[in-house]
């Protein structure tokens, strides 16, 4: 009998207890201070893998029902637009033409080209699995750059997929769970608790700062090599970004780091013996060294964090850093055209987003009850009793 059972939740059950015991495993969390800097462990599941597990996927769900010329047309674009877009947007653009297609499959609907019922059917389903808006949007924005690179009509263009998607926005709700900031009080508070003597804070504490101090996503983060950083005189120094999400010409940037997490990350690079090559790697309990840390290792940097400064973990991700670094700006009173430069954003949607309980209590109304004095502690309320007060 297998020791995992078939269901998806005890399925995700088993794996929530097999990392408890692992965890059970290591009682500090953390590796030895001697890294073993030789054994370079090269990351599983390169990009290029996953995508081409993604394609066969498809190729083998579409073979059986679509005419030859579409099928033909579908192998030879889905080539073509390889290494076109981010990997993260080429990644979710393979998955979701899955889903869709295997529901399909499963009904007995023809998948391609998008026909209204089909399409409008894959919508119901997806609000009757309670599928949150934001998730919703962005299969249907696959869809459409499918069609797009297909050369076939756009599968929101019909009466009845208009009316779907209305309904969803009126029925679904779009509330998003934002990450907390990870702000500076955190980063002097871990600059507190962690050892440089232990190789992963050494790299964590860099990490941080560096994410903090360039606002850079995931993605961005694990792309910089050693030969991207360009020390200064002052002991400051740029890290040279050659691409990023808002910059599909690839023309690059340079980003400012200070004199603190310049030091910082000068001690990494000491730490961990490397001089080449990427810059923050995964480390091993056993002291080995990865080849390039991956975006869910930067995640797990961020929730590690949270856990040592007494936080709860689920709040961080790895996403933080560009929150906090945003509201310390904005708190600080930085030109908003300086905030957008330095997160590299293109409208005002997502630093508005990061800024929400800070405007709050700038506006309007917070600006009244502090000139009438009522946010200052009062002895007593007039019209209630000492009862009530009390």
């Amino acid at each position: 009998m297998s020791e995992f059972p078939s269901g998806g939740r005890d399925k995700n059950a088993a794996r929530v207890a097999a990392g408890k015991k692992n965890v059970k495993q290591r009682s500090d969390h953390r590796v030895n201070g001697t890294l073993d800097a030789q054994a370079i462990i090269p990351r599983k599941t390169p990009h290029q893998l996953k995508i081409a597990g993604y394609r066969d996927r498809l190729l083998k769900s579409l073979q059986q029902v679509l005419p030859w010329e579409l099928f033909e047309r579908f192998d030879r674009r889905s080539m073509d637009m390889l290494d076109t877009v981010p990997d993260n947007t080429e990644i979710a653009r393979y998955s979701d033409l899955c889903q869709y297609v295997e529901y399909c499959v499963r009904m007995d609907y023809p998948p391609l080209p998008f026909e209204d019922y089909v399409v409008d059917a894959y919508l119901s389903y997806m609000m009757a699995e309670g599928r949150k808006r934001s998730a919703i949007d962005r299969r249907v924005s696959s869809l459409v750059a499918w069609a797009n690179a297909l050369e076939l009509d756009d599968p929101r263009a019909s009466f009845k997929v208009k009316n779907r998607l209305g309904r969803i926005r009126k029925m679904v709700k779009n509330k998003r769970r934002q990450a907390e900031g990870l702000r500076v009080a955190h980063l002097e508070q871990a600059l507190s608790l962690f050892d440089p003597a232990i190789a992963r804070d050494c790299q964590d504490i860099a990490l941080l700062f560096v994410g903090f101090e360039t606002l850079c996503r995931q993605s961005e983060l694990v792309r910089f090599d050693w030969e991207d950083l360009r020390l200064d005189s002052d002991g400051s120094s740029l890290l040279e970004l050659d691409w990023h999400k808002t910059d599909q010409d690839g023309d690059g940037t340079y980003l400012y780091l200070s004199r603190n997490t310049t030091d910082l990350l000068l001690g990494w690079q000491r730490r961990s013996g490397q001089s080449s090559g990427a810059i923050f790697r995964g480390i091993y309990s056993s002291g080995k060294m990865g080849d390039r840390l991956s975006e869910r290792g930067v995640s797990r940097c961020f929730k590690r964090t949270a856990g040592r400064l007494g936080l709860e973990p689920s709040v961080f991700s790895g996403h933080s850093n560009r929150v906090g670094a945003a509201q310390e700006m904005v708190e600080g009173n930085v030109d908003s055209a300086k905030i957008m430069l330095s997160g590299r954003w293109k409208s005002m949607a997502m630093l508005t987003q990061y800024a929400k309980r800070i405007q709050a209590k700038r506006g309007g109304m917070a600006e009244l009850t502090q000139k009438l004095e009522w946010d200052k502690p009062r002895k007593a309320i007039p019209g209630l009793s000492k009862e009530k007060n009390a």
